[in-house]
Formats: structure tokens, sequence, C-alpha cells
């Protein structure tokens, strides 16, 4: 299950604590949750407040996350980097009613999430130089053998397709599986596999002029380079970049020929680099198609039920691509109406 909303007893606990750790009253921000944390978002202010449940997220998870993003700020200074609380101490923890809390507090971007219409080449160009960045820096760093404590993304789709099984039809649940096989069988490559932002998408990164400020680390992973990628071009479709036209032909001569441009010009790609993308899209569909069977409220979204059946329409035909654009389209149908 997902976080709940804060009811008023429990947001007033967490009040006194924060102020009393981070200087900064609750009340005049705005609370969103998610499956896992709750982001305290302060208008006109440079920061944010982050609180996770204890059993969603380790205190090793947790330091992992904060130690990466702060060695990956020399290289990209548009990183949304933690800061410390009055005491000097970038993860607070706090018992409330007996649950463990653990608190941090995070730089916030500049700028604003980018509309689909607004999308050029330029804005390709400038997400994939900041993601070739990322996964360049990954790649030196498993090269000289720093590990992080952050789980495997194959056991994480691995544990969450075990916990959500019952509730999956068996042809999705086929599909699923032969998806995660075949995802599982790429071999772990230097270069091609290493830590990852986990969450690349649209609504995780601010555009002001060509800088993309990035931030929610909280789903880094040891994953395969394209899942990232994958999970930017999903967000660009299912957020109506090129609405009503043929997902395949937007992403190989609109989205990737810029992106490629830009993530090639920090990360060292070969002729094969790229040809598992599709395979990486259909991968991440059918984890965020899996996340929503796992949740019945969300502080994000308040339409749960359509969101997960036009994912499992996707996930359940054999070329993702040609299903995205076939769902899209009559989404955009239903939307006229």
């Amino acid at each position: 299950k997902g976080v709940r909303p804060l009811n008023k007893e429990l947001k007033k606990k967490m009040r006194g604590i924060l102020l009393e750790r981070y200087g900064v009253d609750i009340d005049e921000a705005v609370c969103r949750f998610s499956t896992q944390n709750y982001a305290f978002i302060f208008s006109e202010k440079p920061y944010m407040i982050r609180v996770s449940i204890s059993p969603k997220k380790s205190r090793k998870e947790i330091l992992s996350e904060l130690m990466w993003v702060d060695d990956l700020k020399p290289f990209k200074q548009t990183i949304c980097e933690p800061n410390e609380s009055l005491n000097g101490i970038l993860l607070e923890e706090f018992e409330i009613d007996g649950v463990l809390y653990r608190a941090s507090m995070f730089r916030t971007a500049r700028g604003n999430i980018k509309p689909t219409t607004e999308m050029k080449p330029m804005f390709f160009i400038c997400v994939g130089d900041l993601l070739g960045t990322i996964h360049h820096v990954s790649t030196n760093e498993r090269e000289l053998g720093i590990q992080y404590g952050r789980k495997r993304m194959k056991d994480t789709f691995g544990e969450l397709k075990n916990r959500v099984a019952v509730n999956m039809t068996p042809e999705i649940e086929k599909r699923i599986h032969a998806i995660q096989q075949e995802v599982d069988n790429l071999p772990e490559e230097l270069g091609r596999y290493g830590i990852c932002h986990g969450d690349f998408h649209i609504n995780n990164f601010f555009v002001e002029e060509n800088n993309i400020w990035l931030f929610d680390f909280d789903g880094c992973t040891y994953a395969h380079y394209l899942y990232d990628v994958a999970s930017f071009v999903q967000a660009c479709f299912l957020m109506g970049y090129k609405a009503g036209e043929d997902c395949r032909k937007v992403l190989y001569e609109d989205i990737l020929p810029y992106f490629k441009t830009g993530y090639e010009l920090n990360k060292d790609c070969d002729e094969h680099y790229w040809e598992h993308l599709e395979l990486f899209i259909a991968y991440r569909v059918a984890m965020a198609y899996m996340s929503l069977l796992e949740i019945d409220e969300c502080g994000v979204v308040d339409n749960l039920e359509q969101i997960r059946q036009f994912l499992g329409y996707i996930i359940s035909q054999d070329d993702v691509l040609d299903a995205m654009t076939a769902a899209l389209k009559k989404r955009g149908t239903s939307n006229e109406k």
C-alpha cells in the first residue's frame, strides 16, 4: 500500500518536529504524497522537505541516495542536492505514534515543467546532455568499484510482480514475465549498466531556458542505462507529445536524433547501444502498470483506474509503440467527445 494523506493529528505532530529540525513551517507548504513519501513544497522558497516512512525506505538506502546525489553535483550544477538540517544532519529520523520517519531537505529546482507543446530539438539535446553526464559518472564510478546501497531494478521488478500477480490477468502476467526474462538475460556490461536515476521523466525535472534542473532521486537503482531513457520517452508520449501521431515515427525522427546528440556528448555509445530501447519502454510501462496495481490512492493523480486500464492495454500487446499509438489516439478521441 502507498502512503496515505496526512490527517490533522499526524500533520500537527510532524509540523512541530520539522519546525524544530529545519526551522520551516509545513503549514506554509503544499503537501504531495506518492507511494513512499510526503513532499512538502514551499512556494517561492529554494528548498523542499521529503519525509519517508521507515518500511518504505531503509536508512542505508536513503543515505546512499544522498551520497550519490552529492557525488553527481560537481559534474552537473543543475542537480538538486540535499541540504543539512539545523542540526547539521542530512537525514533526520523521528518517531510518531510508533512509526519511524526519515526526513531530508533538498534544494528545489528553478524553472518549470516543460509543456509538451513547447518541446523543441534543443530541449531534447539538453535532456540528453544531462542524462548522458549522469550515466558517464555512473560508468566511471562502477569502473572504480564504487558501490551504493541501492537495490537492483531486476530485483525490485521481480518482487513487485510477485506481489501483484494475483491482480493481473493471465495474459498480461505472461506478457510481463516475457519482458522481464528478456531484460534479465541482458548482460550487465560496463558502460551500459550502473546506478541510474530510476524515475527520469518530465515531471521530475524543471526547465530554465537551456538548463535542466533534476530532482527526485528517491528511485535511484542499479539498472541498464536505457531504463532511464525509456522512462523519459514513455513520459513524453503519455503526457501528450505529438499526440495523435505514430509513436515509433515520432521516437526515431523527432526525439531520439536530438536526444542522442546531447547524450553522446558525454556518454560513449557503440553502434549497438540503442538497440534494446523499445524493450525497455515496454519494461518501463510494465513497471508503471504494476506499481499502480499495488496502490488505491495517490496524491499525484486522481484517476488511477483509468490509468491502470490504459497501461494495461499497452502492455498486453506485443508491440508497445504500436499499442501506445492506438491507445493515445483512442484517448484523444474520447477527450474530444
